[in-house]
């Protein structure tokens, strides 16, 4: 933090960063954040902002693969990039909000909530159970 103060400060006047290219020139800054503070600091809208839950989600309602694939995304930036290539515009900003909320209260890593998912009967990937990779027991998704 006190690097990118210092950088700031010097190179930008005190102020942040008003370019994506720019953002993610700072140590430490990746996309997720990048495209987060581009939209609420700059309002100026790039991309999505993917963490895990949205990273998870995405992936569990069969939302995204890997490009040529049905693979599901790996990383949370190949889920942005999948993501945006079919989810209008003017829902990037909105869907981060959504789904982390989700996330954290319904459709967690681990013990998903599909039995109070409104979505469920939707979803590909509610009430199946899958091998736990460390363990090699069997959790729930």
């Amino acid at each position: 933090m006190k690097k990118i103060a210092k950088i700031c400060i010097s190179k930008y006047g005190g102020d942040i960063p008003s370019s994506l290219e720019d953002l993610l020139a700072l140590p430490g800054i990746g996309p997720k954040m990048a495209h987060l503070v581009m939209n609420i600091a700059w309002d100026n809208v790039h991309g999505i902002c993917v963490d895990t839950h949205v990273h998870r989600i995405c992936n569990r309602l069969g939302w995204v693969w890997r490009a040529g694939s049905k693979q599901k995304t790996s990383t949370p930036e190949e889920t942005r990039v999948a993501l945006q290539l079919w989810l209008p515009k003017e829902e990037w900003v909105p869907i981060n909000p959504l789904l982390v909320g989700f996330g954290q209260t319904i459709c967690t890593p681990l013990r998903p909530r599909c039995d109070k998912c409104g979505v469920s009967e939707f979803c590909p990937s509610a009430f199946k159970e899958t091998q736990i990779k460390k363990t090699g027991g069997s959790k729930k998704l």
